[in-house]
């Protein structure tokens, strides 16, 4: 009896209890009751603390929904009190009633721009009209001043060719014996005396 007494504190000395061992590469989802000595805990503490994700996870801001009442939550001081109908009605009819004054006037000087623009075209139509016909008149006037440029350039022509004419005809008079010669010809509007 004392050998088994003996044997047993034998067994439990020699099994001890294993401590968590900490790896960075593996997590553990549940590490159950951790029980020994507290170097232990503070390894699964330290584990815990270095952990990225929960970190990361911890400091994601928490956000909650504009209504409340959405996720019912009725004991959360921060509820916002529901709208009332008829001031919302009365803000709406207001609404309305601003608009349609100003659609009324909007429409009101609409006609008057459009009935001012009918106005302007319509001038704006007979300047144009006008413009043409004083457009026409003009190509017309620069037609009949180019022929008169023409038949200048041929009156001109034909002086330089009666002058020339009337030098040869005097040489050819000069030629002539005395009692055969004509008098000079000249095509010039000049006053000839008689010979007597």
């Amino acid at each position: 009896m004392g050998n088994e007494q003996s044997a047993g504190n034998a067994t439990s000395t020699s099994v001890s209890p294993k401590t968590p061992v900490y790896h960075p590469n593996i997590t553990v989802v549940n590490s159950g009751p951790i029980a020994g000595s507290g170097s232990g805990t503070t390894a699964s503490n330290t584990s815990i603390s270095d952990d990225t994700d929960l970190n990361k996870l911890a400091a994601i801001p928490k956000f909650l929904p504009i209504l409340r009442s959405s996720i019912n939550q009725q004991n959360d001081p921060v509820q916002i009190p529901h709208l009332e109908n008829r001031s919302l009605l009365q803000l709406s009819m207001r609404l309305q009633t601003h608009f349609r004054s100003c659609a009324e006037v909007i429409q009101t000087e609409q006609i008057q721009l459009i009935s001012r623009m009918k106005e302007v075209d319509t001038r704006s139509n007979a300047v144009q009209q006008r413009m043409i016909d004083k457009q026409k008149r003009f190509t017309n006037y620069c037609e009949h001043s180019k022929k008169l440029r023409d038949v200048a350039t041929s009156l001109k022509r034909l002086d330089q060719s009666l002058t020339t004419l009337a030098e040869r005809m005097r040489v050819i008079n000069l030629c002539l014996p005395s009692d055969d010669q004509l008098p000079s010809l000249s095509f010039r509007n000049q006053s000839s005396t008689p010979s007597s």
